[in-house]
């Protein structure tokens, strides 16, 4: 992939401000602007005003369009996608966004995913003509056999998370809750590879400069966590989290960087809050939302007391789940 043009680029190859913006441009005409939801109840947990940035009612059912298309038609613009299309590892969101966004191209696309994916979102990619290859259960895994299919076949590698071109799609994200919201003093945002996140800070604190930028992990999946806390990128074993997306063992370069330059915090929750929230979301938004979407909620439950008084938007980055898994049959 040819590295962005200076003026689109902040220090180490991260986008800037201006390559969120011309993302939305590109991206804009394909995707939803989705809604920011004010939530009394979870406001009054905390004594706050919470707003649900709904990335659930995405197409695809998750944020990761935004990424997948922009580095897709920028990668299209530069001649880079052969008669092979594109090939990408995913635990099912980004693979999604992938074959959706290659049939918005029209480009063939092959998604690397784990052994135990997410039956719901493996017929969402075969629904949107990608074809599914099965391999191990990590994202190291998927990483290396996507690498070799691509150098076999010549296609094209979109990479989940540590990407510039998919840290400004995700930037969209905020733009988009500073515009529809005056006054918000803290986003608290899902972390599984971290290109969510790296998007959201950079947009967001290029504008509001004091604005929080806090990350949720799960607990057995805290890589970012002990990244920043460590100065250094750490490895962690792999996790079993029922948060699938967020099952990452170690930060990405880009998104490190990233994280130490605009992440505030991170907090991290267990997998029984996440299920509750993802319930609770449910019964009280009526937003079914997978338990990767559902962290943030979690965390706000657990922790908001540290953000008492102030405006706060959770981000809900996902909704591919299974209705039965929350009682819904």
């Amino acid at each position: 992939m040819q590295p962005p043009t200076a003026q689109h680029s902040a220090v180490g190859g991260l986008p800037a401000l201006e390559a969120v913006r011309a993302a939305r441009e590109r991206v804009g005409p394909h995707i939803h602007r989705t809604p920011l939801l004010s939530s009394r109840f979870l406001g009054g947990i905390h004594g706050a005003r919470v707003h649900l940035k709904a990335e659930n009612l995405q197409r695809a059912g998750a944020f990761k369009i935004r990424g997948a298309l922009n580095a897709m038609l920028l990668a299209r613009s530069r001649g880079e996608i052969g008669p092979a299309g594109v090939i990408t590892y995913s635990s099912g969101n980004h693979g999604q966004a992938v074959a959706l966004a290659a049939g918005i191209i029209g480009s063939p696309a092959t998604i690397v995913a784990p052994e135990d994916i997410a039956a719901v979102k493996r017929r969402a990619i075969e629904g949107y003509g990608g074809r599914v290859v099965i391999c191990g259960l990590t994202s190291e895994d998927r990483c290396v056999e996507a690498l070799r299919l691509a150098r076999e076949t010549g296609a094209k590698v979109i990479a989940p998370y540590d990407d510039p071109d998919i840290i400004a799609g995700q930037g969209t994200i905020g733009l988009e809750i500073l515009e529809d919201l005056r006054e918000v003093d803290a986003i608290l945002v899902p972390v599984g590879g971290g290109g969510l996140i790296s998007g959201i800070a950079i947009a967001a604190k290029a504008l509001r400069p004091r604005i929080l930028i806090v990350g949720v992990e799960p607990d057995t999946a805290d890589d970012m966590r002990r990244s920043l806390e460590a100065g250094r990128k750490v490895t962690i074993p792999p996790s079993r989290t029922i948060a699938d997306g967020l099952r990452a063992v170690t930060p990405g370069d880009l998104t490190f960087l990233a994280a130490r330059q605009f992440v505030d915090a991170v907090w991290t929750v267990g997998d029984p809050a996440i299920r509750e929230a993802q319930r609770e979301i449910l019964e009280r938004a009526k937003l079914l939302v997978e338990p990767s979407g559902a962290v943030a909620v979690a965390a706000w439950r657990e922790h908001g007391q540290r953000l008492r008084g102030r405006s706060v938007v959770l981000v809900l980055s996902g909704g591919n789940a299974d209705p039965s898994a929350v009682g819904v049959s």
